[in-house]
């Protein structure tokens, strides 16, 4: 029913829809644009790639019978896909769409990397047939995407905040949401990210045992995995119950992210894990 030069095709569309979402998402920021046609094509586009990207994994499960996590450029276009459906919620749940631009440009970078690149392997390790452990990655690079948005969000409204402080008039920070707007944005972000990450852990512990037979809950891995996600708790936690000060939340989105990431590529580097598959 379905052939490769199919999902070939539909591959590098996806790249070409990814450039064009990011250069009108780009047009919306830079010309403030807020009409009602502007909006409406804001919404119809990042429709549009995802339920586009959602068909080609689809198709791509059907003729290779995997999920879209046997190779690095696998992985770039799921991530891409967890960076705009992230996204896009964030959006319907708080009507910004100024901010769209910085968000979908990052996974339009990893769209055209993994279309220029991906290729099917001759052999894939059978751990990497499981369909829940391509749920346990979906939600894992979902929530590790939250985990970014929210520290871009952090990051723009510290520096919106200095620059209000220090009365220097400047264009770009107008084109930016106000800092009310950024707050919410980047508590709705951690609050998806400690979502995200809790079913990446209990779709890990069912999975765990029923695919691999000698593994240890000490692994790095895990341990770097549960120790982010006490980071958001603590982020859930400080937001719903502690009702922490503005700034002091935006930091802590920021440090979360620069934690994350520095853990993982330590623990990537310098460690032996039974998550390597390749």
């Amino acid at each position: 029913m379905f052939s490769e030069p199919i999902i070939s095709i539909i591959n590098y569309l996806l790249a070409g829809i990814y450039v064009l979402s990011s250069l009108i998402y780009g047009k919306h920021f830079f010309s403030k644009s807020n009409s009602e046609t502007t909006l409406r094509i804001l919404s119809f586009i990042l429709v549009f790639v995802i339920v586009l990207q959602f068909l080609y994994f689809l198709i791509r499960g059907i003729v290779y019978k995997h999920a879209p996590i046997t190779t690095p450029f696998e992985i770039m276009t799921l991530l891409a896909f967890c960076i705009t459906v992230t996204y896009f919620i964030i959006e319907l749940k708080t009507g910004v769409t100024q901010t769209g631009f910085f968000i979908i440009s990052i996974a339009a970078i990893f769209q055209i990397v993994s279309s220029i690149f991906i290729e099917e392997l001759d052999k894939i390790n059978p751990v990497l047939n499981s369909w829940l452990l391509g749920f346990h990655v979906a939600f894992a690079l979902a929530g590790y995407s939250a985990i970014v948005i929210s520290g871009i969000y952090g990051f723009l409204y510290l520096k919106m905040y200095n620059h209000i402080k220090s009365n220097k008039p400047s264009n770009f920070y107008k084109k930016l949401p106000s800092l009310f707007l950024l707050e919410k944005l980047a508590k709705t972000s951690i609050l998806f990210g400690f979502a995200f990450l809790t079913f990446t852990i209990i779709i890990g512990i069912i999975w765990l045992p029923m695919a691999i037979e000698e593994f240890s809950y000490t692994d790095p891995k895990l341990i770097t995995t549960f120790a982010v996600w006490i980071v958001y708790l603590l982020g859930y936690i400080s937001i719903k119950i502690y009702r922490t000060e503005s700034r002091t939340t935006m930091k802590l989105a920021l440090l979360g992210l620069v934690f994350a990431v520095c853990s993982i590529l330590i623990v990537n580097f310098l460690f032996e894990s039974f998550h390597r598959f390749y």
